[in-house]
């Protein structure tokens, strides 16, 4: 029952028992305070009931307010849940790229320090053979003069030795003329002159004849051989052969 048909329902009694009033005051006099009291009660309880259905109107409002707010919260939270999620993503793929950037980076710069060792060995190997270069013109220029000087010096020694065979034919025959004549003699030519050719004769007789030490003689004939003399000298048998025609 709500207070408003309570209420009615006292007025009611207090109806009721003013007519009892009447009829028998003395018998029920608690009859006549209670229901006043339970009137102011119940007054009370209805400004209390509406107190405190305002607070919990105003109550309710608090509470949707703040469920929305709940609600648009748990929104914000589920988009910057969400945004976070893309943002790791994103941060996740820059620092794949990175470290792919990184990972270049440093094979780019193992790559610069290998062509700078090999650039480094490149330049040294060139610095040396540029070094060997000068050595080598140097050796080159110095055989080249001593080439020219050595030509230069066969060259003059060709000639004088041209020069030489150019006048050899006359000096040989003016030679042959003056050992005709008899203005040249020797113990050589005298012991050629003595042979006779494709014929062996001893020793001891030719030098006995021209009166030439025996020593003289063999050491004539030993030099004539050695310089491939036209004869033939047996040193043990002591005897010489003449092996061809000899003009002078």
């Amino acid at each position: 029952m709500s207070l408003t048909d309570t209420k009615s329902s006292l007025k009611k009694i207090l109806t009721i028992i003013e007519e009892l009033n009447g009829l028998n005051s003395d018998s029920i006099p608690k009859l006549q305070t209670q229901p006043s009291n339970l009137l102011e009660q119940i007054g009370k309880l209805e400004e209390t009931k509406t107190t405190d259905l305002k607070t919990i109107e105003t109550n309710d409002d608090e509470i949707n307010s703040l469920k929305n707010k709940i609600s648009q919260n748990q929104r914000d939270i589920t988009s910057l849940e969400e945004n976070n999620a893309e943002l790791n993503n994103q941060r996740q793929t820059l620092l794949d790229k990175i470290q792919g950037a990184q990972n270049e980076l440093a094979e780019t710069q193992t790559k610069i320090t290998t062509r700078k060792e090999e650039l480094a060995t490149r330049s040294s190997r060139l610095q040396e053979l540029e070094n060997r270069l000068v050595e080598l013109k140097d050796i080159q220029e110095k055989f080249d003069n001593k080439m020219n000087e050595l030509g230069g010096e066969l060259q003059e020694e060709y000639n004088k030795k041209e020069n030489f065979s150019n006048s050899y034919a006359i000096r040989a025959a003016a030679m042959k003329s003056l050992i005709k004549a008899g203005y040249i003699q020797s113990a050589q030519l005298k012991l050629i002159q003595a042979l006779q050719p494709n014929t062996t004769i001893e020793l001891r007789n030719i030098v006995q004849a021209m009166g030439l030490r025996e020593d003289v003689a063999r050491n004539i004939l030993t030099k004539m051989v050695q310089k491939n003399g036209p004869i033939e000298y047996d040193e043990g048998s002591g005897t010489v052969t003449l092996k061809g025609e000899v003009d002078f």
